[in-house]
């Protein structure tokens, strides 16, 4: 029963989007309302919020698949917790953006990390 329930609500969540990023708009494949303000709400629900925590995966697994080369290595990615609070951050600092464009930024981050660290001499 647990597991139609849960069913019925990522189908209830789930809901073709379009977001603005970087002045583009980009359509995704996301949550009914995808406001700072549902992921605020959602910090209390452990079933929503990991929903929209495996979004996130979702979507950096969907952008290495399109991004063959230029992929974000799975040892690069975040764990929950940590992307968590990098979308609180994100709405803090963006209340009127859809949290699900924090994905964008993370995308970015966490491959510039990648570079970077690729660029730096190794530490003995």
């Amino acid at each position: 029963m647990k597991l139609a329930h849960l069913g019925l609500l990522v189908v209830a969540l789930m809901n073709p989007a379009a977001t603005v990023v970087q002045d583009r708009r980009v359509a995704l494949f996301s949550f009914e309302d995808t406001s700072c303000g549902a992921w605020a709400r959602s910090q209390p629900d452990e079933v929503v919020r990991a929903q929209y925590l495996h979004w996130f995966s979702g979507f950096v697994s969907g952008y290495n698949f399109g991004n063959p080369s230029n992929q974000v290595p799975l040892s690069a990615m975040p764990n929950p917790d940590t992307v968590a609070l990098y979308v609180d951050k994100f709405c803090r600092e963006n209340p009127l953006l859809p949290f699900v464009s924090a994905a964008f930024q993370l995308v970015r981050d966490t491959r510039e990390r990648q570079n970077s660290s690729k660029g730096s001499p190794s530490r003995k």
